[in-house]
């Protein structure tokens, strides 16, 4: 009976019954957008020929093509059946291990860059490290085809440096990109005085980035992409003095970004020459302007116990994390004060500390304050 089953039937079902172990994490996709593996279903395409079709379709929606040996049987694959690589809508293109070294890199890099080419109707895509040699037609590709989205990250390895792609924002940023992961540490580049704009318009919703020497580049892609930005997480390793250029680049977001990750881990000398611990910080000042945002994550440099007088009635998770052990989120008894004000609008659902230096007397206080607010408060001394 099974034989006859409709095709879109069959796809369903074959969806459906994917293997059911969870894809690990970076596999196929990032940490904000990430899709399922569709390996298991050659299966489906070797019970009868009745199913062959439907098995296709479903093997070729997700391929992971890591190295020049899988490269080589798709192409191969695909020169007798070239009606197959347009049904591939998320790839995953790589080196094995650590081959970015291996004498044969840029030849195996040269096959996934093949891939790509030959994979037109591609709509998201994890890149992994490639041979330099191959950056200009990866490039090329990736502005020739219509990503919604768009991973670039390192192997999983102990070496930092030279298993990061050599790319800025400017050139992987496309007019369709929904989403945009980005590893990096700093400027492969050198950047200009005047930075050039970004193609317009952006319909970018989601962005992470992890960077070092980016800072500009980041802050500009993020005002760039205002009208249509709901989930950013950000990663810095320098300290903003002026919070001024952090507003200006949400602004255009604050009716849209719903959760936000934004972590600073300056060095100490940075801070000792630039934080002032009983000023306002960053979200004190420009947290009460957002308007739907649900979620943040934040670094202790970045906001302090202020914060509460303030926090938007959009706001559900508050995490604050100490990242370099700094006296930085003070235990503030006006906070206390605040939250016994039942005038004081207060809708959080979660506050998490991590690694504050609290006294037990102050996490006990706070912890009743939020009680009766009927938030809970998770405070953990360690990550």
């Amino acid at each position: 009976m099974t034989e006859r089953l409709p095709f879109h039937l069959l796809i369903s079902i074959f969806f459906f019954a994917r293997d059911g172990n969870e894809v690990p994490e970076f596999d196929h996709g990032g940490e904000m957008v990430r899709w399922d593996s569709t390996e298991s279903a050659q299966t489906f395409c070797q019970v009868c020929r009745s199913w062959l079709a439907a098995g296709v379709f479903t093997l070729y929606r997700s391929m992971s093509i890591i190295g020049g040996d899988k490269a080589d049987l798709f192409l191969r694959t695909i020169r007798d059946r070239p009606e197959r690589a347009d049904l591939v809508r998320s790839l995953v293109l790589g080196l094995p291990g650590d081959n970015d070294e291996a004498p044969d890199a840029e030849r195996q890099s040269g096959k996934s860059i093949d891939v790509l080419e030959a994979c037109r109707l591609v709509q998201h895509l994890q890149i992994r490290p490639l041979h330099p040699a191959v950056r200009p037609r990866l490039l090329a590709a990736i502005r020739a085809r219509r990503l919604r989205s768009l991973v670039c990250l390192p192997r999983n390895s102990d070496d930092d440096d030279s298993l990061y792609h050599d790319f800025d924002l400017l050139e992987l940023v496309t007019p369709y990109l929904q989403s945009l992961e980005v590893d990096f540490f700093s400027d492969p580049l050198p950047l200009p005085s005047r930075l050039p704009s970004f193609p317009t318009p952006l319909s970018l919703r989601d962005f992470r980035a992890f960077a070092s020497g980016s800072n500009a580049l980041v802050l500009d892609l993020i005002k760039a992409s205002g009208s249509t930005l709901e989930n950013v997480s950000v990663y810095f390793e320098t300290f903003f003095e002026n919070p001024r250029t952090v507003a200006e680049a949400f602004a255009p977001s604050t009716n849209t970004l719903k959760t936000l990750s934004f972590l600073c881990n300056p060095t100490v000398a940075e801070l000792d020459g630039l934080y002032d611990e009983d000023a306002l910080q960053l979200f004190d000042r420009i947290l009460p302007s957002f308007r739907r945002l649900e979620s943040l994550v934040t670094a202790a440099t970045e906001v302090s116990s202020h914060v509460f007088g303030g926090l938007p009635p959009s706001l559900r998770h508050l995490e604050v994390r100490s990242l370099n052990h700094r006296p930085a989120f003070r235990f503030n008894p006006a906070a206390v004060v605040a939250l016994d004000d039942p005038s004081v609008p207060f809708r959080l659902e979660v506050l998490k500390l991590k690694e504050l230096d609290w006294q037990e007397s102050e996490v006990a206080r706070m912890r009743v304050a939020l009680e009766r607010r009927g938030t809970e408060f998770v405070y953990d001394e360690e990550d």
